[in-house]
Formats: structure tokens, C-alpha cells, sequence
């Protein structure tokens, strides 16, 4: 059964010129993001598989399916070590 990944209830999100920044609630501490991890936060907004949010990347960005696998995957371990995102 594939997961499904959504952004944590509890961040609030704000752009600020070409960054995005979030305001996780419950630890009270701020996280910054670049563009294109607040694409992937945008695309986290409604429950997606790895898989998904990798092909939807490949569509937007000039990147290699192996790249984008790689950088998605820390990413992803790092929202989920930041308790910003929730996996069911």
C-alpha cells in the first residue's frame, strides 16, 4: 500500500518575496524554504504518494528522475524530522 503524505495541521505557511516561510505551532519554531520545496509544500497541501509528487516535479523542473527522487526523498525525511508532515 503506497503512503500518502499531507502537510501537519498545526504549520501555518507565509511567502516572502521568493521564499516561503513556516511556523510550525506546536514547537514554536520557523522553517524556511526555497521555491522549489514550497512548490512541494503547495503540492502537499492534498494527501500524495512519493511517487506522485516526484511525477508532478518531473513535469515542472529540468531534473533527472534520479535527482529529483534523491532530493525529494531528504526532503521529505526532513519535514518528517521537523514534525511538519504527516503520513498515513
Amino acid at each position: 500500500m503506497t503512503e500518502n503524505l499531507h502537510r501537519a495541521d498545526d504549520v501555518f505557511a507565509a511567502s516572502l518575496e521568493d521564499d516561503t516561510l513556516l511556523l510550525n505551532v506546536t514547537t514554536g519554531r520557523y522553517h524556511g524554504l526555497n521555491p522549489v520545496a514550497a512548490r512541494i509544500w503547495e503540492l502537499l497541501a492534498a494527501p500524495i504518494s512519493e511517487d506522485q509528487l516526484i511525477a508532478q516535479l518531473l513535469e515542472e523542473f529540468e531534473v533527472t528522475p534520479d535527482v529529483c527522487r534523491a532530493e525529494v526523498a531528504a526532503f521529505l525525511a526532513s519535514l518528517r524530522d521537523r514534525g511538519l508532515l504527516n503520513v498515513n
